[in-house]
């Protein structure tokens, strides 16, 4: 039989172990370490544009249109999904513009201005539809445009798509994956025609995919960008006849 003492000291070592045993959780979480595997998205182009007349020197492009919002997200969804719903840009659009000159094969033909402010012209906005309707077109009377002769406005608009399909992440052990897919539909305007030339869409989907037993391993395609310099690329071929540069930031 026990001595109380006995008794005492065994009750005491219970609650020891398992703080040691959190510590050591916690330690194995830190150092487990974490392997990014970075993938290319399925990418798919639907060309409508119409032939159009190169872009000469002088010339400005004017990008303009709406940015994605991000998707509704809460602590829950994001950590048992890994945070597969947290890889959101929030301007799009102005990168959509460095990056037409980046991989523009000639530069300094022409300039691309991102235009964040639109005309307040009654019966035209953002809501505007059909196929050869065009929303509001972007204030030209600001400083930024008088130094070159505007050509063409290319209004486009994102959409952004994150769906769960296995939330079974407790860090630092489990499975998450989901898709997200991005949709960038440009519509360009000739501006000294004015006249509405067509569209091209382009669409980046992929799965975003994390395992993890101490070491986590995470399949991580970037959607948004992925999409943003197809785009960039295509308004660079069709505007200029030339063939595009690769984006030397990737």
């Amino acid at each position: 039989m026990k001595s109380p003492r006995m008794a005492e000291t065994g009750i005491q070592k219970k609650p020891g172990n398992w703080i040691r045993c959190g510590w050591i959780l916690v330690l194995l979480t830190l150092f487990a370490g974490c392997v990014h595997v970075p993938v290319s998205s399925d990418i798919v182009v639907n060309d409508r544009l119409e032939t159009v007349s190169p872009l000469e020197p002088g010339d400005v492009v004017v990008v303009y249109g709406e940015n994605a919002a991000p998707p509704d997200q809460n602590a829950a969804i994001t950590y048992f999904t890994a945070g597969c719903q947290g890889a959101f840009h929030g301007n799009t659009l102005g990168e959509l513009a460095k990056t037409i000159l980046k991989v523009n094969p000639q530069p300094g033909r022409f300039a691309v201005r991102y235009a964040k402010k639109l005309q307040k012209e009654e019966g035209a906005g953002p809501s505007a539809e059909g196929p050869g309707s065009v929303p509001a077109l972007p204030d030209l009377s600001q400083d930024k445009f008088s130094a070159g002769r505007p050509r063409y406005a290319i209004h486009v608009r994102e959409q952004f798509e994150a769906n769960v399909h296995v939330p079974l992440y407790v860090s630092p052990f489990g499975v998450a994956s989901c898709s997200n897919k991005t949709v960038l539909e440009a519509r360009v305007w000739d501006l000294t025609a004015e006249r509405f030339l067509g569209s091209f869409t382009v669409t980046a989907e992929g799965e975003y995919t994390v395992v993890a037993y101490m070491l986590h391993m995470v399949v991580s395609p970037d959607t948004q960008k992925d999409a943003m310099e197809k785009l960039a690329q295509e308004i660079v071929a069709r505007l200029t006849g030339l063939k595009p540069l690769k984006n030397k930031d990737d």
